[in-house]
């Protein structure tokens, strides 16, 4: 079901009768990528192809007549995907194509070197990467303008296996856009690490306003005022409860139940939201960033949206951790998985909703609709130029104590609600805890029983760290947080 849902999609995106449609643009508009056949059809051209679906691609120099297919390209960025081949309108032997600029949400760019040249940049601001993928090297990163276009200048960084990479030297930012104001809501239930969340939001990704329904969370007040003045001034806090049953603390049927509270508090968010002429809100969690791989504040990235468009959609990556001892989710990871297809979560991303339109309301926690049930008019950002210039970065059942809490209280979701869980993880996860707070067989609590410390360690560790056998090395991408400088500036 899975691959015909994502066949209808792709063949939805690409053509009908040669005429690109919504959600993917032409060759003229891009200049980068531009589709050139469907999963094992003869492409009729030579020169550099990608091969893939979304943001997961793998490419080459190809000659004319090749197969868009596996055997062409040596691997298979989405196993169990349709996928499909863009072609370039660059060649391997193009050395004329350095001067080649290009618009990004607002910013110009210029290609400036191939992987393994030197590339000369006034701004000092360079991205470095492939396809949807880069990582930068901040104002001033380039000594006497310049900089190499290899890892090393880049800090070791990596941000696509196994592709030829490129740069691109920031020409200019549009400075006729005014930044959007950008709000967030979130239904927070004991968050892990709820001052880094605010600190890294609103000092540093320029969120203006924050919206928090708090449940049931014992040591909220002390998280509260351990925050600066400034920080509380941005934050509306509403207490609530959650619904419970036969004495017990945790909400019933809690996966289900959860959605059905996070639309109350998006409807008042968004009320409020007019009320304070707020340009743009979205919802996230508190074990969600956003995250701009340009290190751009977010409402410069919403600023660029073109009107018309009342929804931006953004997609999610998934944080990848070392191991189960991590202990600061946010600042201790510096990898996320790209590959949407092994992600334990969601895979769909959330949208951001402008809040001047009327007639936009919460069709659950990722997107917005119209009252009559109809898509607002909507953008997706993975569809831009170089790729989504925002990601959201879940940091899924971290801490390892926080996914113990989490699934102690998924456990009381009931047995037949837990069957049509779409997450494989989810289910293993509830399942596990509902056998250890129902078994009396007291070899579930020994050193080896599946109840014990190490044994829940390594069920979390097959998930949610390199040790999970679906996640490949291609699929990690780095991200860079200056967390020194975002802990100083709050102090």
């Amino acid at each position: 079901m899975l691959r015909i849902l994502l066949s209808l999609h792709w063949i939805v995106s690409l053509s009908v009768d040669g005429a690109v449609l919504r959600g993917q643009r032409s060759e003229a508009e891009t200049g980068l990528w531009r589709p050139c056949g469907a999963e094992n059809q003869v492409l009729e051209e030579a020169g550099l192809v990608r091969f893939g679906f979304g943001q997961l691609w793998v490419q080459s120099s190809v000659p004319n007549g090749a197969s868009c297919s596996v055997a062409t390209f040596g691997s298979d960025p989405a196993p169990g995907i349709l996928k499909m081949c863009e072609c370039s309108p660059n060649t391997d032997d193009d050395d004329q194509d350095h001067d080649l600029v290009k618009d990004d949400t607002g910013v110009s760019w210029r290609r400036c070197a191939k992987e393994g040249e030197d590339c000369s940049c006034d701004s000092g601001t360079v991205r470095f990467g492939a396809t949807s993928r880069w990582v930068v090297a901040e104002k001033g990163a380039a000594k006497g303008s310049h900089i190499q276009c290899s890892m090393e200048g880049f800090k070791g960084l990596d941000p696509v296996t196994n592709q030829r990479k490129e740069c691109w030297c920031m020409v200019s930012e549009n400075a006729h856009s005014t930044e959007s104001s950008v709000a967030i809501v979130l239904l927070s239930r004991r968050p892990a690490d709820l001052k880094s969340w605010l600190q890294y939001h609103l000092e540093y990704m320029g969120v203006k306003r924050v919206f928090m329904d708090v449940e049931d969370t014992p040591h909220f007040d002390d998280a509260w005022h351990s925050l600066s003045d400034s920080l509380r001034e941005k934050v509306e806090v509403w207490k609530a409860n959650a619904t419970s049953y036969h004495g017990d603390k945790r909400p019933a049927d809690d996966y289900t139940t959860l959605q059905a509270r996070q639309l109350v508090v998006m409807r008042r968010a968004k009320k409020r939201s007019v009320e304070l002429g707020i340009d743009w809100l979205l919802h996230i969690d508190d074990d969600e960033l956003l995250y701009t791989p340009l290190h751009r504040p977010i409402g410069k990235v919403l600023s660029s949206v073109p009107e018309g468009f009342d929804q931006a959609y953004i997609p999610n990556v998934e944080a990848i951790y070392d191991s189960p001892d991590v202990k600061s989710c946010f600042t201790e990871t510096s990898n996320v998985n790209m590959n949407r297809y092994t992600f334990v979560s969601y895979a769909n991303g959330k949208a951001a909703v402008r809040v001047a339109d009327d007639d936009a309301f919460p069709a659950g926690p990722h997107q917005w609709r119209t009252s009559q049930g109809l898509e607002v008019n909507s953008i997706h950002l993975d569809a831009e130029t170089f790729g989504s210039p925002v990601w959201l970065v879940h940091f899924e059942s971290c801490p390892f104590s926080r996914w113990e809490d989490k699934f102690r209280e998924l456990g009381n979701t009931s047995p037949d609600k837990v069957k049509v869980i779409p997450f494989p993880y989810y289910r293993d996860s509830i399942s596990r805890f509902m056998r250890c707070r129902s078994s009396s067989d007291e070899s579930f609590l020994q050193a080896d029983g599946e109840c014990s410390q190490a044994s829940l360690k390594e069920l979390w560790s097959r998930w949610k760290t390199r040790k999970n056998p679906k996640i490949r090395s291609e699929d990690l991408m780095p991200i860079t947080i200056p967390w020194d400088q975002i802990k100083a500036s709050s102090k």
